[in-house]
């Protein structure tokens, strides 16, 4: 399996009053998809294992995913589309161990 792989805790920057008050307002505003850098790191496979360990298998993309946009073809239906398709919310933003540093939510809300 080529792909990412990141350790429990690699994004367990400190959550701070000012993350979660910024994200709670993104959520309400209608700005929460806005945040969304398009990186497409959760439209793959992935497996956390026994440690928390995050393995991602970047040969494995959603069906919906345009690998050369990093765009979900049916993002306004993604959900009823996809079963396996999460959305992402301020409480996995902030607290979530299986998404990569590189998050723009785990950059934008995590100090």
């Amino acid at each position: 399996m080529g792909g990412a792989f990141w350790r429990k805790g690699a994004c367990s920057m400190s959550t701070t009053i000012k993350g979660i008050v910024s994200a709670m307002r993104a959520w309400h505003d209608g700005s929460w998809d806005d945040i969304c850098d398009c990186c497409g790191m959760c439209c793959y496979e992935r497996e956390v294992d026994e440690y928390g360990d995050v393995a991602v298998d970047l040969s494995a993309p959603c069906e919906f995913l345009d690998e050369s946009t990093r765009r979900c073809s049916v993002y306004e239906k993604r959900f009823d589309k996809c079963e396996r398709c999460c959305r992402l919310t301020p409480r996995i933003a902030l607290l979530g161990d299986h998404l990569p540093p590189s998050c723009a939510y785990v950059r934008a809300f995590r100090r």
